[in-house]
Protein backbone atom coordinates (compact mmCIF):
# COMPACT_ATOMS: atom_id res chain seq x y z
CA UNK A 1 0.00 0.00 0.00
CA UNK A 2 1.41 3.36 -1.01
CA UNK A 3 1.39 6.34 1.34
CA UNK A 4 -0.26 9.00 -0.83
CA UNK A 5 0.99 11.95 1.21
CA UNK A 6 3.96 12.25 -1.14
CA UNK A 7 1.78 14.17 -3.60
CA UNK A 8 1.03 16.84 -1.01
CA UNK A 9 4.78 17.17 -0.38
CA UNK A 10 5.75 17.31 -4.07
CA UNK A 11 6.30 20.86 -5.33
CA UNK A 12 4.63 19.88 -8.58
CA UNK A 13 1.39 18.50 -7.12
CA UNK A 14 0.98 20.07 -3.67
CA UNK A 15 -1.53 22.67 -4.93
CA UNK A 16 -3.94 20.01 -6.20
CA UNK A 17 -7.01 19.19 -4.15
CA UNK A 18 -7.74 15.65 -2.99
CA UNK A 19 -9.82 14.70 -6.06
CA UNK A 20 -7.15 16.05 -8.41
CA UNK A 21 -4.39 14.16 -6.58
CA UNK A 22 -6.51 11.01 -6.88
CA UNK A 23 -6.44 11.45 -10.66
CA UNK A 24 -2.63 11.60 -10.56
CA UNK A 25 -2.54 8.46 -8.41
CA UNK A 26 -4.73 6.62 -10.93
CA UNK A 27 -2.39 7.29 -13.87
CA UNK A 28 0.91 6.67 -12.05
CA UNK A 29 2.55 3.57 -10.68
CA UNK A 30 5.21 2.73 -8.11
CA UNK A 31 8.49 1.53 -9.54
CA UNK A 32 11.17 -0.01 -7.32
CA UNK A 33 14.79 0.39 -8.52
CA UNK A 34 18.01 -1.20 -7.31
CA UNK A 35 21.22 0.62 -6.41
CA UNK A 36 23.11 1.46 -9.61
CA UNK A 37 20.10 0.87 -11.84
CA UNK A 38 19.86 3.27 -14.75
CA UNK A 39 16.39 4.81 -14.85
CA UNK A 40 17.08 6.59 -18.12
CA UNK A 41 20.10 7.72 -20.13
CA UNK A 42 20.87 11.03 -21.75
CA UNK A 43 19.35 10.93 -25.24
CA UNK A 44 16.49 8.55 -24.32
CA UNK A 45 12.99 9.64 -25.24
CA UNK A 46 11.18 11.46 -22.44
CA UNK A 47 8.34 9.08 -21.58
CA UNK A 48 7.23 10.50 -18.24
CA UNK A 49 8.25 11.98 -14.95
CA UNK A 50 9.29 10.46 -11.66
CA UNK A 51 8.79 11.39 -8.01
CA UNK A 52 11.29 10.00 -5.51
CA UNK A 53 9.38 8.17 -2.77
CA UNK A 54 12.31 6.45 -1.03
CA UNK A 55 16.07 6.42 -1.50
CA UNK A 56 18.01 8.77 -3.75
CA UNK A 57 18.56 9.31 -7.45
CA UNK A 58 21.67 10.77 -9.06
CA UNK A 59 21.24 13.03 -12.10
CA UNK A 60 24.49 13.12 -14.06
CA UNK A 61 26.16 13.81 -17.38
CA UNK A 62 28.88 11.77 -19.04
CA UNK A 63 32.13 13.49 -19.92
CA UNK A 64 35.58 12.55 -21.17
CA UNK A 65 36.70 12.14 -17.55
CA UNK A 66 33.71 10.03 -16.50
CA UNK A 67 30.43 10.78 -14.77
CA UNK A 68 29.70 14.27 -13.46
CA UNK A 69 26.91 14.31 -10.88
CA UNK A 70 24.67 17.34 -11.32
CA UNK A 71 22.32 16.60 -8.45
CA UNK A 72 21.29 13.94 -5.96
CA UNK A 73 17.53 13.89 -5.47
CA UNK A 74 15.73 12.64 -2.38
CA UNK A 75 12.03 12.55 -1.45
CA UNK A 76 9.87 14.42 -2.42
CA UNK A 77 11.95 15.59 -5.42
CA UNK A 78 10.84 14.90 -8.96
CA UNK A 79 12.74 14.56 -12.22
CA UNK A 80 12.11 13.96 -15.90
CA UNK A 81 9.62 16.84 -16.05
CA UNK A 82 11.33 18.55 -18.99
CA UNK A 83 9.60 16.02 -21.25
CA UNK A 84 6.33 17.81 -20.40
CA UNK A 85 7.64 21.03 -21.87
CA UNK A 86 9.59 20.30 -25.02
CA UNK A 87 9.21 16.57 -25.79
CA UNK A 88 12.99 16.49 -26.37
CA UNK A 89 15.29 13.63 -25.47
CA UNK A 90 16.51 13.26 -21.90
CA UNK A 91 19.20 15.84 -21.06
CA UNK A 92 21.07 13.70 -18.50
CA UNK A 93 21.29 10.24 -16.96
CA UNK A 94 19.22 9.25 -13.93
CA UNK A 95 20.75 6.50 -11.77
CA UNK A 96 19.62 5.03 -8.45
CA UNK A 97 22.18 5.82 -5.74
CA UNK A 98 20.70 3.18 -3.46
CA UNK A 99 17.66 0.90 -3.47
CA UNK A 100 14.86 3.36 -4.15
CA UNK A 101 11.17 3.64 -4.86
CA UNK A 102 9.81 5.97 -7.53
CA UNK A 103 6.35 7.02 -8.60
CA UNK A 104 6.28 7.06 -12.40
CA UNK A 105 3.69 9.13 -14.28
CA UNK A 106 3.59 8.31 -18.01
CA UNK A 107 3.80 11.39 -20.21
CA UNK A 108 0.86 10.38 -22.44
CA UNK A 109 -1.43 9.89 -19.47
CA UNK A 110 -0.38 13.15 -17.82
CA UNK A 111 -0.83 15.05 -21.09
CA UNK A 112 -4.32 13.56 -21.51
CA UNK A 113 -5.21 14.63 -17.95
CA UNK A 114 -3.85 18.14 -18.56
CA UNK A 115 -5.80 18.46 -21.82
CA UNK A 116 -9.07 17.29 -20.27
CA UNK A 117 -8.80 18.99 -16.85
CA UNK A 118 -7.86 22.64 -17.41
CA UNK A 119 -7.91 23.51 -13.71
CA UNK A 120 -5.43 20.71 -12.99
CA UNK A 121 -3.33 21.83 -15.96
CA UNK A 122 -3.06 25.39 -14.66
CA UNK A 123 -2.03 24.23 -11.19
CA UNK A 124 0.61 21.80 -12.47
CA UNK A 125 2.02 24.14 -15.09
CA UNK A 126 2.16 27.05 -12.63
CA UNK A 127 4.02 24.87 -10.10
CA UNK A 128 6.37 23.70 -12.86
CA UNK A 129 7.12 27.30 -13.81
CA UNK A 130 7.86 28.16 -10.17
CA UNK A 131 10.35 25.31 -9.86
CA UNK A 132 11.99 26.05 -13.21
CA UNK A 133 12.37 29.72 -12.26
CA UNK A 134 14.03 28.71 -8.99
CA UNK A 135 16.38 26.34 -10.81
CA UNK A 136 17.29 29.09 -13.28
CA UNK A 137 18.09 31.45 -10.40
CA UNK A 138 20.31 28.80 -8.82
CA UNK A 139 22.05 28.16 -12.14
CA UNK A 140 22.64 31.88 -12.62
CA UNK A 141 24.14 32.10 -9.13
CA UNK A 142 26.46 29.15 -9.79
CA UNK A 143 27.47 30.64 -13.14
CA UNK A 144 28.31 33.96 -11.52
CA UNK A 145 30.34 32.21 -8.81
CA UNK A 146 32.33 30.32 -11.44
CA UNK A 147 32.78 33.48 -13.49
CA UNK A 148 34.00 35.40 -10.44
CA UNK A 149 36.49 32.67 -9.52
CA UNK A 150 37.73 32.55 -13.13
CA UNK A 151 38.05 36.32 -13.26
CA UNK A 152 39.69 36.86 -9.87
CA UNK A 153 41.13 33.41 -9.22
CA UNK A 154 44.68 32.52 -8.26
CA UNK A 155 46.13 32.28 -11.79
CA UNK A 156 48.32 35.33 -11.16
CA UNK A 157 50.92 34.77 -8.39
CA UNK A 158 51.30 38.56 -7.95
CA UNK A 159 47.64 38.87 -7.03
CA UNK A 160 44.30 38.88 -8.77
CA UNK A 161 43.93 40.64 -12.05
CA UNK A 162 40.51 41.13 -13.58
CA UNK A 163 39.76 39.98 -17.09
CA UNK A 164 39.09 42.77 -19.57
Amino acid sequence: MIDTRFLTQSPLFRNLDEAERAQILMIGRVRPVQAGEVIFKEGDAGDGLFIVLKGSIRISKRSATGEEALAVLEPPAYFGEMALIDLAARAADAIANEPSELFFIPLQDLQALIESQHKVALKILYALCEVLAQRLRETNERYMNIFTIAQWGGANPDGPSPLP
